[in-house]
């Protein structure tokens, strides 16, 4: 049992890893009015596994409904959504590369009666999140340094627009914005995962050496409408963008930053670099924490 043991937790590792390395995050797909199955779902869903390129996942499948028709029928409209699109991963994924481990119908839990005779076209949808291992929990503010002797994973190269390439928040002009590289969140929540340590620290040690530096960090989120934010699964709140950036605000003045010099704010997916978004590359992009100098 004990070399059982071993064996899973060395693959556990191994597994973890190799996830991180990929740019799999939040999947939305939109339905039509009493809609549970599409082609262009199915064919986006074959996009972001291909994306993915075999990594091994745990899945959250969730089905939302509008307010059209009554609660027994919207939840029942929803949970077909959600259970014939986990069908289709089942179907599509390799042999034993995904494990859904979440799959229900919300019904119409987030959509708000507007008497429109089109419904609420924003919530006839399902959210496929693609969970990793290993987190960081800073909804506390409490992200702690890794034990002694713990390795720091390497900083993630990810591809950027031209504008962002080399810049540093210190060589910033008053009123510029950068991207933070490498921060990584769970899906649809706002705790990053163990890789964000990096840039984490690196924006510290900036915010330390340079006394005079006031930011603010600016929370944006991919795969929802340009006027929409992201729903946070922990607080249930429609401001996962706000709460992102908020997680790194926190961050900061647990480290001994003055508040007087950090402040945070939420775009939701109002300020996309890339839109519309064709791809996982393109949703990567959107789903950033910036950086806005207010003073030097």
């Amino acid at each position: 049992m004990k070399r059982l043991l071993l064996f899973f937790s060395a693959f556990c590792l191994i597994s973890v890893a190799a996830f991180s390395q990929k740019k799999a995050d939040t999947l939305r797909l939109y339905f039509g009015i009493n809609e549970t199955e599409s082609a262009t779902n199915f064919s986006r869903i074959d996009s972001a596994l291909r994306s993915l390129n075999g990594a091994l996942l745990d899945v959250a499948v969730y089905g939302y409904a509008d307010f059209l028709s009554n609660d027994d029928y919207n939840i029942s409209l929803s949970k077909k959504r959600a259970e014939s699109t986990k069908n289709y991963l089942l179907k599509k994924a390799a042999p034993s590369q995904i494990n859904v481990y979440a799959c229900e119908g919300k019904g119409e839990k987030f959509s708000k009666d507007n008497s429109s005779p089109d419904g609420e076209a924003k919530q006839r949808r399902v959210d496929i999140y693609f969970e990793p291992i290993v987190i960081i929990n800073v909804s506390e503010a409490r992200l702690q340094d890794p034990p002694a002797g713990e390795k720091i994973p390497e900083e993630k190269v990810i591809e950027k627009p031209k504008e962002d390439k080399n810049k540093k928040v210190e060589d910033l002009a008053v009123g510029e914005t950068v991207t933070v590289e490498g921060l990584v969140f769970e899906p649809g929540r706002h705790v990053l995962r163990k890789e964000s340590i990096v840039p984490l620290k690196k924006l510290l040690n900036t915010m330390q050496e340079n006394k005079n530096l006031k930011i603010e960090i600016q929370g944006h989120v991919c795969c929802i409408g340009r006027d929409e934010d992201g729903n946070d699964f922990d607080t249930h709140e429609n401001k996962l963008s706000e709460n992102r950036a908020h997680a790194i605000y926190n961050y900061l003045l647990n480290k001994g930053i003055d508040s007087l010099r950090v402040s945070y704010k939420g775009f939701g997916g109002s300020h996309p670099k890339v839109w519309p978004e064709k791809n996982f590359d393109d949703q990567q992009i959107n789903r950033r924490v910036e950086i806005k100098v207010l003073e030097k």
